[in-house]
């Protein structure tokens, strides 16, 4: 069984680790600077209203995390919940806890008119589990401008 609970300053050493863990995999095409470890931390610790980050726990400790951003959309008609970041520790994966995650999510969240989330291609295995989950593929261009 996952228990999922809201980050706190004392979990700052595991969540980074697991941070660059998620960043140096197939989740990702890129790296990102421990800068920006730091200000998400710090935006989570301050407040929920933009972004959100959950240690996800098992009797063995922390096994994972999520985090989640917040934003209005006009075209889903209202709140819409970014699923930026789902990571799983090697020895917690397998084990059902993405399923139970999402199902957090949608009590959580209840309230929101749209999930929105990405994978890279090659993650077949998250695609597969978003899938089975209901989730499908989005057909716009995305583009970015990194300021």
């Amino acid at each position: 069984m996952l228990t999922i609970r809201d980050i706190r300053e004392e979990d700052r050493d595991i969540f980074f680790k697991m941070e660059k863990e998620f960043y140096g995999g197939e989740a990702c095409m890129h790296t990102v600077p421990q800068e920006h470890f730091e200000a998400t931390l710090k935006e989570c610790l301050r407040s929920r209203e933009y972004a959100r980050v959950l240690m996800l726990e098992d009797e063995s400790g922390v096994v994972g995390y999520l985090l989640l951003a917040f934003t209005f959309s006009n075209e889903a008609g209202g709140l819409t919940v970014w699923l930026e970041e789902l990571y799983f520790m090697e020895n917690a994966r397998g084990k059902g806890y993405g399923s139970e995650v999402f199902a957090w999510i949608e009590q959580e969240y209840s309230h929101a008119k749209r999930f929105r989330l990405e994978a890279t291609y090659s993650n077949e295995r998250a695609i597969a589990l978003y899938e089975r989950l209901g989730y499908e593929e989005l057909h716009y261009f995305q583009m970015i401008k990194d300021l």
